[in-house]
């Protein structure tokens, strides 16, 4: 089991893509694997024949355990007789004589069956049994008698599993189990909430002109099928309004405060299983149309589980939108070990007062949440201010 990063130690087997016994190729991906942050396919590093797989799917996984045998054909029944002969005599089982090529039963006595029937399994359906602390007679209840294989250890372990994963309807609910990826979601914003002191500042930008200069610039974006989008402008403005106000770009530790001089931001994406947030880096030295492309190739890997674990990580800012949903405004639990998260809304008509006329413009609220051990009033609220005036006066931007 590789590592899947720095915040993990154990994965979630998703699922296998071979089996027991078919041709393996240097490269070919054996098993997709869930993270803390994404999902990730594992490929092999070795030719030969898939001769055994250890864990099944579902199963959570620390990393370095051995999760599958790759070989030549013979490796393995040479590998379990070596194994036997370690075996103090006692405890070893008697094993039926056998041709070339015939699967190895293994006799046990069930002394709570009524029929006192032999249960017999194969050496792969005992290893996973091993593994999974099974206790054969009550595989073979499922079986009636008939040779366990490891997929009736895999089917058990499925029933075993189901009362946990959906209640009856007596209970009134329905449980989800939670996935990797939502355990550490939970306990990431439970430590954040916990940890960092949240200050909230909220604007309200009118968004015009910077929706104007959106349309002009797409009409001449020459990046394939990359449109310029309201996401990569405010990270180009953010990673602007930085330079007035370093502290933002910062996060707090027992030692002293990190103020970051790179500015690496990092932008919420949902997905079925949770929120991925992929980092567009140093976006203080891209162009609009460098954020742009960054930020469309990552969307697309989170989507079809490519992202790498370089491309989550390094983030010293995030941006959170939830403006497609209709939202006008919210406030977001900051990403920690940054300092701050902006939480931006939809743009919908509003009227406002513009020279002493009631007009309609077009409106954004930005929210902004501030870890106060790092940044006070003093420092956030002139960021925020930036932030609405190089919005409200786009050519700004070309400073």
């Amino acid at each position: 089991m590789p590592s899947g990063g720095q915040t993990t130690d154990e994965m979630l087997i998703l699922k296998w893509n071979k089996r027991v016994g078919d041709t393996v190729k240097r490269g070919d991906i054996l098993f997709e694997i869930e993270t803390d942050k994404a999902i990730l396919e594992v490929e092999s590093f070795a030719d030969g024949i898939l001769l055994d797989v250890k864990f099944p799917e579902s199963l959570m996984v620390k990393v370095g355990e051995v999760v599958a045998l790759i070989g030549n054909a013979g490796d393995l029944e040479a590998a379990e007789k070596k194994e036997e002969k370690k075996q103090p005599a006692a405890q070893q089982l008697i094993q039926e004589k056998k041709e070339p090529h015939v699967v190895v039963a293994i006799p046990m006595t069930i002394t709570d069956s009524p029929t006192s029937r032999k249960v017999l399994a194969s050496p792969l359906a005992k290893s996973l049994a091993r593994v999974e602390n099974i206790d054969l007679k009550e595989v073979a209840v499922f079986t009636e008698g008939q040779l366990i294989k490891k997929a009736d250890i895999r089917k058990f372990l499925q029933s075993r599993k189901a009362p946990a994963q959906i209640v009856n309807n007596e209970a009134g609910f329905d449980l989800i189990d939670n996935t990797n990826i939502r355990k550490t979601i939970a306990r990431r914003m439970k430590e954040s909430l916990s940890t960092a002191p949240h200050y909230i500042i909220s604007v309200d930008v009118d968004m015009t002109a910077v929706m104007a200069l959106r349309t002009r610039l797409n009409q001449h974006f020459t990046a394939g099928n990359v449109k310029l989008s309201y996401n990569d402008i405010l990270m180009r403005v953010v990673a602007i309004a930085i330079k007035t106000s370093p502290l933002v770009n910062s996060s707090y530790d027992e030692t002293g405060v990190k103020v970051y001089k790179d500015v690496n931001i990092g932008l919420a994406v949902a997905t079925a299983t949770g929120i991925i947030v992929p980092v567009v880096h140093k976006v203080n030295l891209k162009t609009l149309s460098e954020i742009a492309i960054n930020n469309t190739e990552n969307i697309e890997k989170v989507k079809s589980s490519q992202l790498t674990e370089n491309e989550k990580r390094g983030g010293t800012i995030t941006i959170s939108n939830l403006g497609m949903f209709g939202i006008d405004n919210f406030t977001a639990i900051i990403n920690q070990p940054e300092s701050c998260i902006l939480a931006v809304g939809g743009i919908s008509k509003k009227p406002v007062v513009l020279n002493n006329e009631i007009v309609i413009r077009d409106i954004m609220n930005i929210t902004g949440s501030f870890d106060h051990r790092v940044i006070d009033g003093a420092v956030g609220a002139p960021f925020m201010q930036k932030i609405k005036q190089m919005l409200e006066e786009p050519e700004l931007l070309l400073y």
